[in-house]
């Protein structure tokens, strides 16, 4: 057994990474004594992912997951950024020390979002502060949540959007999979069986009062939470650091009896991301929204998603 083999035993539990829409876009390139993380093409979204922010979250998220699962079985990884888009690679993984992580294996095996309707009272401003304190997340990366009134505003804006736009309701729907090993289930959207139906049937533009009926009203969202980059450089890089504090924060969440769901059509809105670029610019520090959930208790324990096993090939040789 090499090391490549030893990381790689680890990589059904490292698939548990958040993705967006559980569009799961990560390929491993395995080489003599390294392992790059690069990603699909085919598994990007256009519409709901417009600068690529996702993408760099959930690559982010899957590479602090196998650094993890691997520190289990005592494998040290060093991680290299690697970022290379014509080779779609996005780190290189190497032999290094093993680190004592501050989440088990076990817990990401279990680790479930939330999904559906999440149940009153929703957890406070100061629980949202406590728990990212708890996370211990990485110098310059905040979470910012807001007041019922602002944030209820802003999630029914980016759902009528979402489900009353043709371009990202047909790039969703492409992702709502039932009983499938990777998207999502129509369950995680809060929809009933009947309303599902009716999504997944239509097609096209619609009225916007079709729009209200194939989405809903978004209830029980929680309290709105954004993961705010200080730094606001962006990038593949730092969007990296970012999505392993996500990971983190949805496994201290799970601690805290909470979940966590990621809501990416508000940051793909073009109105919600104005309007929450301007509420970043009106708080403490400046700084750049990466991500935006929402936190709560499911009113119905939601079950494990699927995954696939992740692609692993051969690596490129140098160009």
């Amino acid at each position: 057994m090499t090391w490549v083999d030893d990381v790689l035993a680890s990589e059904p539990t490292a698939r548990r990474a958040p993705s967006l829409l559980n569009s799961q876009p990560v390929v491993l390139r395995r080489g003599v004594e390294h392992l790059e993380v690069c990603w699909d093409p085919a598994r990007t979204l256009s519409v709901l992912d417009p600068d690529g922010d996702q993408l760099w979250l959930s690559l982010g998220a899957f590479v602090e997951a196998l650094v993890l699962a691997a520190a289990e079985n005592a494998v040290g990884v060093t991680v290299e950024s690697s970022y290379d888009p014509a080779r779609h690679r996005f780190a290189v993984l190497r032999p290094g020390r093993p680190r004592a992580p501050r989440y088990t294996a076990e817990e990401l095996r279990n680790r479930v979002s939330g999904t559906g309707r999440f149940a009153t009272p929703y957890p406070s401003l100061h629980e949202v502060a406590e728990l990212a304190r708890a996370a211990e997340l990485p110098a310059g990366v905040r979470v910012l949540a807001w007041e019922h009134a602002r944030a209820d505003a802003l999630a029914e804006q980016a759902h009528r959007w979402l489900f009353g736009t043709p371009e990202p309701r047909r790039e969703l729907r492409a992702w709502v999979r039932p009983g499938a090993d990777d998207g999502i289930e129509p369950e995680a959207l809060g929809l009933p069986p009947w309303r599902a139906s009716l999504f997944l049937a239509a097609g096209g533009t619609v009225a916007e009062a079709m729009g209200d009926v194939l989405g809903g009203h978004p209830r029980g969202v929680g309290t709105l939470a954004a993961l705010v980059d200080d730094e606001g450089r962006g990038g593949p890089v730092r969007l990296g650091v970012l999505g392993g504090a996500l990971l983190r924060l949805g496994l201290q969440a799970i601690r805290h009896g909470l979940r966590l769901q990621s809501l990416p059509h508000l940051t793909a809105c073009p109105a919600t991301r104005d309007d929450m670029a301007r509420l970043v610019a009106e708080s403490d520090a400046p700084g750049r929204v990466a991500a935006v959930v929402r936190v709560g208790v499911p009113e119905h324990e939601p079950p494990l998603s699927r995954r696939r096993p992740t692609p692993v090939e051969v690596a490129l040789p140098p160009m």
